[in-house]
């Protein structure tokens, strides 16, 4: 224990450290001086030579179905950087593929798509991995029920949909809406899909012998190149109130409706609430990581209130999972005040993707400032590349996540330069971090630290 005159002396020399540095290094100021400009010309140059390690992507062609455990259903209203009049798709085109017009005519875009079919032809199975290389990403992960033709491939890291798993039985009284009539028979798909990669031909005789194939099939996909687990749950039911039911409860709701019949709403939701715990252990126990999709979401009946990552507060400070590492990916928007504060858990991560082509770079900065001032080392980049559409693929998607996530990342690092947050060299430590080391850790890529 120390004495008060230890505690005093060790305070008198902090004192000292604190009145030998210069204004600016010992007191942030609450505004950015007038150097911002010059100090992010300084920065940007440098963080755009950064590998990018990259979360969260959908990596396929437009018309492969197996980029997804579900579909994207159209909204009224699409975000306005997300809709095909973006100008900066224009930018992505003329980088990625030399387009050589100003406009998105019919005609013009035929252009593009024989490019593009060139390309994926001349490239083959490299297709993607060079489109990789254009944008800067060293290393992506693939969110996919199935990997394919990216099956060993070393530039891509396998991620693993397991909601399916949690609807076994008679899924028509979770059609409550045009969305979810939608999905459901997709989840229904890849359960089907996913038993017979287990080696069955239906649904195991009890539920031991049901856990046993979902351990199956996560050690088979680990084996292929995996590295998390992925649920995409408020798609298709609330986050709010996972319960902790006895494994003799599950159990009798799984004997009771496994060769038939439809369960309750409450039955089903304890069942669900049981498999959601049993894959996070069995994740844990396998070392894969547990990505939550915890923010908006597409069609026109997500709900933002079942989709808050605040809802998991229960199982990430749950004792029994302490060893295994989740990440919120996007990392709760637009929650992502409160979110950012999930990440002071030792486990815990924020992934920046989604909203990284919802909104405009300026915003994206703000975001970005406000996790790097709290937690840096928790943050990692997503790019959340999708075939949205024939044109609005998976190579321009990755380009306008990089563009974003670079020139953001600048924009807030300066910020905080110039109002004495931190230094230049910190700045720079915070954007190897956040493009590449964090992740990076997480996949045993050796940090960009200890190359230079």
């Amino acid at each position: 224990m120390h004495s008060r005159g230890s505690c005093f002396g060790v305070l008198a020399c902090l004192l000292g450290s604190l009145i030998s540095c210069s204004p600016a290094q010992a007191q942030a100021r609450a505004m950015p001086g007038k150097d911002v400009s010059a100090i992010y010309d300084r920065l940007l140059p440098q963080i755009e030579k950064i590998p990018i390690v990259d979360m969260h992507a959908h990596p396929g062609y437009w018309d492969d179905t197996d980029v997804d455990a579900m579909a994207v259903t159209t909204t009224d209203l699409d975000p306005l950087r997300t809709r095909t009049t973006n100008p900066e798709w224009l930018a992505a085109f003329k980088d990625l593929y030399g387009y050589p017009y100003s406009d998105f005519s019919p005609e013009h875009l035929r252009w593009l798509d024989q490019k593009d079919d060139e390309l994926r032809k001349q490239w083959g199975k490299e297709y993607l991995s060079k489109m990789l290389d254009r944008v800067g990403i060293q290393v992506s992960v693939a969110n996919r029920v199935a990997m394919d033709y990216l099956e060993n491939n070393p530039r891509f890291r396998f991620v693993f949909f397991v909601d399916p798993f949690m609807f076994p039985f008679n899924n028509q009284r979770l059609m409550i809406n045009p969305d979810r009539a939608v999905y459901f028979p997709i989840q229904e798909k890849a359960l089907h899909r996913y038993l017979a990669q287990a080696g069955l031909q239906g649904l195991p005789a009890d539920l031991a012998g049901y856990e046993a194939c979902i351990r199956k099939v996560l050690e088979l996909d680990k084996q292929q190149n995996g590295v998390a687990i992925k649920f995409e749950a408020p798609y298709f039911r609330s986050l709010v109130n996972i319960t902790d039911p006895p494994r003799q409860q599950a159990e009798a709701i799984y004997n009771k409706y496994r060769e038939g019949g439809t369960p309750t709403n409450e039955e089903y939701l304890v069942f669900q609430d049981y498999i959601f715990r049993s894959l996070i252990a069995q994740a844990g126990a396998l070392h894969l990581q547990v990505h939550v999709h915890s923010a908006v979401g597409s069609g026109n009946y997500y709900r933002l209130s079942e989709g808050n990552a605040m809802d998991l507060e229960n199982i990430l400070r749950d004792p029994r999972y302490k060893d295994t590492t989740f990440v919120m990916i996007h990392g709760g928007y637009p929650y992502d005040q409160q979110s950012i504060w999930l990440a002071a858990l030792p486990n815990v991560y924020l992934d920046s993707s989604e909203f990284i082509i919802l909104v405009f770079p300026e915003e994206y900065s703000h975001i970005l400032r406000r996790w790097f001032e709290i937690f840096p080392e928790k943050i990692v980049f997503g790019s959340d590349a999708f075939p949205y559409s024939r044109e609005v693929n998976v190579p321009a998607t990755y380009w306008l996540g990089v563009h974003t996530a670079r020139i953001a990342a600048a924009a807030a690092l300066a910020e905080m330069v110039s109002a004495g947050e931190v230094t230049e060299p910190r700045a720079l430590e915070i954007a190897r971090g956040y493009f590449h080391d964090n992740t990076g850790r997480l996949f045993g890529i050796e940090p960009l630290s200890a190359k230079h």
